[in-house]
């Protein structure tokens, strides 16, 4: 005889670093999150993201004018991140309780990933290190696959971090619990786009093939996940009215398109993939759900 199974809400209260290279578009990231799309909250009734800190509700009040109109926001400035704190509340689903996820997150300038991957510059991440070795979730966003960068930048910069994370984890044994998301953003370009469903096997290990071996070297599979996400998403993903083109308009007036990138049509934005790694750091659990 079936039994019913009474599935029960839980929270979990997670702190998670981003880290990653330039132009890797973490503030837009965050952005798309807070300031979710109707249609993505029809698609997942009950889903729901409420910012806390001063900064988060400063982000999401720039949202709009950043995905909408384009507006150019600041690149993140060294030595002076932000520290965002929000709460994702995602709805009961077959396989998974009603759950509510305290975040806070800390969004480090791109600039501070690409220092650890010199030598001669050491010096210059230390003031860095004690924070980000004393939270146990990383997520690190890449966008880039040249093997110029994997080669002399993504690779060597997490290898010499996470060779220190093992020489640190004796005294800090948080770190023997470090979970690592790593991230490929951007991916409702045409080339991505249909390799976001199998990140690890498609994205990573095909076009990032030094930085993957290095991740797998360090990390045991239960603490290290790949996925894919795209802030903009693409203009439709329906099967009787597929349009894979990136639903986002670069101007071209030589501007850095990481801060003047915007949506090229509002009704249509449907992002990808931006909640799953959260989810997976704060419970090591996958969702689903890929979309989210």
């Amino acid at each position: 005889m079936n039994k019913s199974v009474i599935l029960k809400p839980r929270t979990t209260g997670t702190e998670v670093t981003i880290i990653g290279s330039r132009s890797s578009g973490k503030t837009t990231y965050l952005a798309s999150m807070l300031r979710l799309p109707k249609e993505f909250q029809m698609q997942f009734p009950g889903l729901k993201i409420t910012p806390i800190t001063d900064e988060s509700k400063k982000l999401i009040d720039l949202a709009k004018n950043i995905l909408e109109k384009g507006t150019k926001i600041a690149s993140t400035d060294a030595g002076n991140e932000p520290f965002y704190s929000f709460q994702i509340k995602i709805p009961q689903s077959k396989s998974s309780p009603e759950i509510t996820l305290d975040l806070t997150v800390k969004d480090y300038a791109g600039e501070i990933f690409e220092i650890a991957a010199e030598p001669h510059r050491w010096s210059e991440l230390r003031p860095y290190l004690d924070d980000w070795y004393s939270a146990p979730n990383w997520m690190i966003m890449l966008t880039d696959w040249e093997t110029q960068k994997d080669e002399r930048i993504y690779a060597p910069a997490i290898e010499r971090l996470l060779t220190e994370v093992s020489e640190l984890a004796a005294v800090q044994p948080i770190l023997n619990n470090l979970r690592v998301a790593v991230v490929m953003s951007k991916c409702e370009r045409g080339e991505l786009w249909p390799c976001r469903l199998d990140p690890e096997e498609d994205l990573f290990k095909v076009r990032l093939k030094n930085t993957y071996k290095v991740l797998k070297d360090n990390l045991p599979s239960s603490r290290l996940r790949f996925f894919a996400c795209s802030s903009f998403g693409v203009l439709s993903d329906r099967p009787r009215d597929l349009d894979p083109r990136p639903n986002r308009y670069i101007p071209d007036d030589g501007s850095s398109a990481e801060f003047n990138t915007y949506l090229r049509d509002i009704n249509a934005w449907k992002p990808y993939g931006l909640i799953s790694p959260l989810y997976w750091l704060s419970t090591g659990r996958v969702f689903h759900d890929e979309r989210l």
